[in-house]
């Protein structure tokens, strides 16, 4: 493949709708508004947590995307490892199992299992699956352990970046206090020019700048 104009995040695609977010408005940006008299955390789950509630529910029945498994099984033949929660999925288990092994699959299935958060798990997973990407490209190395919550992280700080920017009041942008995730970063849709999968995109990009293609990061 050819290293010129490749950019991560044009070839995203959200296994999901591409709807825009609830909280946000059709720019995608948040509406500065305060809270109201009543209990904002129960109006914020109830009018706007629509996306946060099927993250819960795929992170609750382990839902992946199509062909998951197997994506992991190529990028850890580029990497020493993927830490997820603290949890090492090391390369040397595609020695020992094949990418289409049931085996495999139980084994990513057993590391995922240890976040306790099911709408994180499943920022986890969409992580990844950006990252996988990466397994298409003409890489040969992408380095050692690469720390899947930290990308999440970075996902997330660049989506705070952008809402106070844009002027989006302190209330939206509260965190889990559990995962020091913005709790509309988990009720975003994955597409679109404010969906998580974009903010994913460049944090994979800016993670991994050393061993991509200059013109790969350039594009971020």
């Amino acid at each position: 493949m050819s290293n010129s104009g490749y950019s991560i995040s044009s070839n995203v695609t959200s296994p999901r709708s591409t709807r825009c977010s609830s909280p946000s408005t059709p720019s995608g940006i948040l509406s500065p508004v305060g809270p109201g008299g009543s209990d904002s955390q129960l109006q914020w789950e109830e009018r706007q947590g629509q996306w946060l509630r099927r993250r819960r529910l795929d992170g609750a029945i382990n839902r992946v995307p199509m062909g998951f498994y197997q994506k992991v099984w190529k990028i850890l033949q580029k990497c020493h490892g993927l830490s997820i929660d603290g949890y090492v999925l090391p390369s040397s288990t595609t020695r020992e199992m094949t990418e289409g092994e049931i085996k495999f699959a139980v084994h990513v299935e057993s590391v995922l299992n240890h976040v306790p958060q099911p709408e994180y798990r499943q920022l986890l997973v969409e992580a990844v699956m950006v990252l996988t990407l990466v397994a298409d490209m003409d890489v040969d190395n992408i380095g050692g352990i690469i720390l899947i919550d930290r990308i999440v992280h970075m996902a997330n700080d660049l989506f705070l970046q952008d809402q106070r920017t844009h002027g989006a009041n302190e209330y939206f942008l509260e965190k889990d206090p559990a995962t020091g995730i913005c709790h509309f970063f988990y009720d975003s849709a994955p597409s679109g020019s404010y969906g998580t999968m974009t903010y994913l995109s460049k944090a994979v990009v800016t993670y991994l700048q050393d061993f991509l293609p200059q013109s790969t990061c350039l594009m971020q």
